[in-house]
């Protein structure tokens, strides 16, 4: 059973959207770009939940999509193309949402090239082809990562932060390349009188991951989804924000909707600010599964961020009236993917 079969997760979505005024979508068109990912896929379901604007899911694979979102109809289309191509499409296009970016630690340590292109080249193609059809507004899926190390001065990272990254490590091909992707959009505005708005979500979770996702908490979960024991691949000390992809996707189109033109949003959960081990132990409890340890792989040692604590401020989101909504985001997880493997 695929996830959009799934009734837990079809339930979250239609909660989510019960508090969420869409309206200024209703007849447009909203294309999605990295709708194969774990926040994109989500803004996907969400959006064609709501039912009332046209949703085009921009990817590199029309048969995973096709599996994933099933066929084209009268509110839903798939556009193949990689985004760091000049945009290819007719009609208008009346909202872009830019999530296409790989933020798999493996594969940022096998294409770093790649994982910053996307980001810088993507706003780039994305931003003029969104122009040339009529966009009325553009919005970039920026990272946490760009808050680079603290320098221990606040509790959490506001969005006027700004510490310092490694450049001599190719790790940093992401955080750099959402950096300057931020500063291309902001660019955009003074220079064209393009109206963007720019959202930073924490490390994210939910039923959207795939299996070949590296991140910690993706192994964790799927682990636990299938009764393995959880393995830690480093002591889990990291302190850091996490927010549910549900809550997630909701703060996204509250932004695309409610956003100041060259504002900022910080994306995260209070509820889920905490150290990795501590992550890993309430997915083992959910899974019925113990934490055990070993020694990471070169390939993925090279994948690890260097910094040491990674919790944001997401007051300013509030302000426009998102809160997070799912109570049990690791459970409700850990349940989905049991059951969309099950066929339940």
């Amino acid at each position: 059973m695929g996830i959009t079969e799934n009734r837990r997760y079809l339930s979250s979505l239609k909660q989510g959207l019960l508090e969420l005024d869409l309206s200024a979508l209703d007849g447009k068109c909203v294309l999605v770009a990295g709708a194969a990912g774990m926040l994109g896929s989500c803004i996907v379901d969400m959006l064609r939940s709501y039912g009332q604007c046209r949703v085009v899911a921009m990817g590199r694979d029309a048969s995973a999509a096709e599996a994933r979102f099933g066929p084209a109809d009268n509110l839903y289309s798939f556009l193949q193309q990689d985004v760091t191509r000049p945009l290819e499409i007719t009609g208008n296009v009346d909202f872009v949402i830019h999530a296409a970016s790989n933020a798999d630690p493996v594969r940022m340590a096998r294409d770093p090239v790649g994982t910053l292109m996307a980001n810088v080249q993507g706003t780039k193609s994305l931003m003029e082809g969104g122009m040339a059809h009529g966009m009325k507004r553009f919005l970039f899926v920026s990272s946490g990562e760009v808050y680079g190390q603290s320098n221990g001065a606040a509790d959490a990272f506001t969005e006027d932060c700004c510490g310092p990254l490694d450049l001599s490590s190719p790790r940093s091909c992401y955080p750099e390349g959402k950096r300057a992707a931020e500063v291309l959009c902001q660019s955009y505005i003074s220079q064209y009188g393009a109206d963007a708005v720019i959202v930073r979500p924490c490390h994210l979770f939910g039923p959207t991951m795939t299996g070949r996702d590296s991140r910690a908490v993706s192994e964790f979960l799927w682990n636990a989804a299938d009764g393995r024991d959880i393995v830690m691949k480093s002591a889990g000390l990291l302190e850091r924000s996490q927010c549910y992809i549900v809550d997630a996707a909701r703060a996204v189109l509250t932004v695309l909707v409610k956003g100041e033109c060259g504002g900022v949003y910080n994306i995260a959960d209070k509820r889920y600010q905490m150290r990795i081990c501590d992550f890993a132990q309430q997915a083992a409890q959910a899974g019925g599964c113990q934490v055990i340890c070993k020694e990471p792989s070169e390939l993925e040692r090279a994948g690890y961020s260097k910094v040491s604590r990674a919790v944001l401020d997401a007051s300013r989101l509030e302000t426009l009236g998102w809160r997070p909504q799912v109570k049990s985001g690791i459970p409700e997880t850990v349940a989905i993917l049991r059951e969309s493997q099950q066929g339940e």
